[in-house]
């Protein structure tokens, strides 16, 4: 038992018919401070991906030699990924036209 035996369900885990009513003036007797215990786990599980994810971005901007802090908002989509990277592509689309031959050049002494 526990977070860590917990299944992500499947689109064929759920009935074709689920009548749901709540119960009124209920206790549990068992739970912690009256808690039911149904968003913990799933939420805490999700937020380990999201900080592998950072962590995963800034090793990806060591290897280019940028120390910089940065920040990555949820939800953490592939685009934000690739742009928080800050690799040749993502620069290219970060930078204007105007821009992108002085800001080659920073990049590339970060990068170095």
């Amino acid at each position: 038992t526990g977070p860590g035996t917990y299944k992500i369900p499947a689109f064929n885990d759920v009935p074709e018919t689920f009548n749901v009513s709540l119960m009124d003036n209920v206790d549990n007797p068992f739970a912690v401070h009256s808690s039911k215990a149904v968003g913990e786990p799933p939420f805490f599980l999700g937020c380990s991906v999201f900080f592998a994810l950072k962590d995963a971005i800034k090793a990806a901007r060591l290897e280019k030699g940028i120390e910089d802090s940065f920040e990555l908002r949820m939800p953490a989509t592939s685009e934000r990924i690739r742009m928080a990277c800050l690799d040749d592509i993502a620069v290219d689309c970060i930078t204007s036209n105007e821009e992108k031959e002085s800001d080659r050049l920073i990049v590339a002494k970060a990068y170095q």
